[in-house]
């Protein structure tokens, strides 16, 4: 039996739908969850910002090409799958789950699922405890999209305050997350 840790979206969805009531499902729903953040994640930090495909003119697009009238023609297809590769059905159902939260919610969920817990012999950005995201929670919550200001959420002042919030948000989440994988599956 393969664990649910290693298990891709798709078969996690397919395993949901198999499973009857209990522990084993609140796992595979839980971890299903945990993908979709961070799928969100991932678009959000890193995919988000490299804008392929978005702007029209270059510079430099046409040197060295020379003169010619097929040189400037533009593959519209190819501009388009160049622009939408990072989008997946996965990223489409994490950003209409998150979309169901309120931004208190939203924020809390993402900002909890941002912290991974540090692991002896690795380094990432991520790896910080809840209280090191709460102190950092500005800069994190910039690279994930709220533009300081811009919205009126009051930050939080602990990592249990940031923990509640996240897990009132989650719980709301798996029952949605429940319904997606009986429609993906």
């Amino acid at each position: 039996m393969q664990r649910i840790e290693d298990m891709g979206l798709a078969e996690t969805f397919r395993l949901i739908e198999k499973l009857p009531e209990g522990v084993r499902r609140q796992q595979a729903l839980a971890h299903a969850l945990d993908e979709l953040l961070e799928e969100e994640i991932e678009y959000r930090t890193g995919l988000r910002h490299q804008n392929a495909g978005w702007h029209q003119v270059s510079s430099v697009g046409g040197m060295g090409e020379g003169r010619g009238e097929c040189t400037g023609l533009v593959d519209h297809v190819g501009k388009a799958a160049e622009r939408y590769q990072q989008e997946s059905q996965w990223r489409t159902m994490a950003a209409a789950l998150l979309s169901r939260l309120s931004d208190r919610q939203r924020m809390a969920v993402l900002l909890a699922a941002y912290a991974i817990p540090p692991v002896q012999h690795c380094q990432s950005p991520r790896m910080m405890t809840q209280s090191q995201a709460v102190a950092a929670q500005v800069a994190i919550l910039a690279r994930l999209g709220w533009v300081p200001g811009a919205v009126k959420v009051a930050p939080f002042k602990s990592s249990t305050s940031l923990r509640k919030a996240a897990a009132r948000g989650r719980d709301s989440l798996l029952y949605m997350v429940l319904y997606q994988a009986e429609m993906a599956a």
